[in-house]
């Protein structure tokens, strides 16, 4: 596998190009990042092979937010579901590529996949993203029979920041008994805020996210909050991991967030929960925005593998 050295890591040649970067998460970048990432959307050319529908639901303080629904054509109903949250640190929208992702799950996988568009900080700091995230979910869950949704097969998954709220929405529903969700999907997940793992100190100058852009992203989720206080939900590798679905959970090498990813493994199966690990090697956080790697394609199909088995579907992609 060839190889390249970026600064003292061994980055694979893939991703050694990406810029390191510290994010400054002041309102006006932000809105100009977000601003940029709706117009590289605008002008990326799709063609969904699949049905697409658009809905604004209501979250638990009135406000609204919006969902796409892909649901693949000729899908035996009812299907299974799953419901994906971005990434972007808590703060940014979602790019192109989470689209064709969910496409590639919708259509591999063979599910109806519920893109959540939760609202942002730090207009809209913790809960309000993860109340959306949540209130997409009961409405699935409550309108199941309309959507041609099986709601036993039923996952929840997202990257980055959006593991974060995947896997705290997760943990919510079963405290709730809203349902028994059959599947996490955790993408090199925010996990823990007090960053005090070796990687979450240690990594301050790898590409695209680094130690210092993790701490300014925490303190600007949870500003409503003390330092010394960890809000239930908010950083789910705190939280109770009893009674969980099945997991798979992404790691990369150098990311500040591998530490906390692999804690959250060796806590889930200390509760005998079944966990699929890919601890990708030479790797970046966000290292997958690099499509035509083949360390990514692999971990795609992985992931794809990981949702077709807890769907019930006997036939994986990596076979």
């Amino acid at each position: 596998m060839t190889k390249t050295m970026n600064n003292h890591y061994d980055i694979h040649t893939d991703f050694a190009k990406f810029p390191v970067v510290t994010l400054k998460f002041s309102p006006v970048i932000l809105w100009l990042i977000n601003s940029l990432m709706k117009v590289q959307r605008y002008f990326t050319k799709r063609s969904y092979n699949l049905g697409v529908a658009r809905h604004t639901l209501t979250s638990t303080d009135g406000k609204p937010f919006k969902i796409i629904v892909m649901t693949p054509h000729g899908l035996k109903k009812p299907g299974p579901a799953l419901l994906y949250y971005h990434g972007g640190a808590f703060a940014l929208s979602y790019a192109s590529t989470h689209l064709e992702s969910c496409e590639r799950y919708a259509n591999e996988a063979g599910c109806v996949v519920v893109f959540v568009e939760y609202r942002l900080a730090p207009k809209f700091p913790f809960p309000c993203g993860f109340n959306d995230s949540y209130a997409a979910l009961e409405w699935v869950t409550h309108q199941a029979d309309n959507l041609g949704i099986d709601i036993t097969r039923i996952a929840v998954g997202g990257d980055s920041a959006g593991g974060a709220l995947a896997a705290g929405v997760a943990q919510k529903a079963r405290d709730e008994q809203l349902l028994n969700l059959c599947a996490q999907l955790l993408i090199y997940p925010v996990l823990d805020n007090s960053c005090s793992t070796p990687s979450a100190t240690d990594f301050v100058d790898v590409p695209l996210w680094n130690a210092t852009s993790n701490r300014r992203m925490w303190d600007m989720y949870l500003s409503g909050y003390d330092k010394s206080e960890t809000p239930l939900y908010a950083a789910p590798g705190f939280g109770e991991l009893q009674a969980l679905p099945p997991s798979y959970v992404e790691t990369a090498e150098f990311d500040p967030l591998k530490d906390e990813g692999l804690n959250y493994i060796r806590g889930l199966q200390a509760q005998s929960i079944e966990v699929t690990v890919n601890e990708t090697q030479q790797t970046i956080h966000g290292y997958d925005g690099n499509t035509k790697s083949e360390i990514a394609k692999n971990s795609m199909l992985q992931r794809i593998a990981f949702l077709k088995t807890t769907f019930g579907f006997a036939d994986s992609p990596t076979d």
